[in-house]
């Protein structure tokens, strides 16, 4: 069983979906995100908000301050996801 948390693996989250995380940990996130629904959850959201944003900037990586942006709106929004 992984000693990996809810919000080890939010702050991991970006770097997972960019395939970007050594094998070791980018297994405890998969694991992570298999049992747990509201990590899944954040996950799914987080990328389609970054394929709408390519799409919508017409460019292959978002800014990120851009990502940064969007994030500080979601999270002021009521209802909205936490912060990682």
């Amino acid at each position: 069983m992984s000693s990996i948390d809810c919000q080890d693996v939010l702050k991991q989250i970006e770097l997972y979906l960019d395939g970007e995380l050594d094998p070791s940990l980018r297994s405890q996130v998969s694991d992570h995100l298999g049992r747990c629904s509201p990590c899944m959850s954040h996950s799914e959201f987080t990328r389609h908000l970054r394929e709408l944003l390519r799409a919508k900037c017409g460019c292959g990586e978002v800014p990120d301050h851009v990502m940064d942006r969007v994030r500080e709106v979601l999270f002021e929004l009521p209802g909205g996801p936490a912060p990682a």
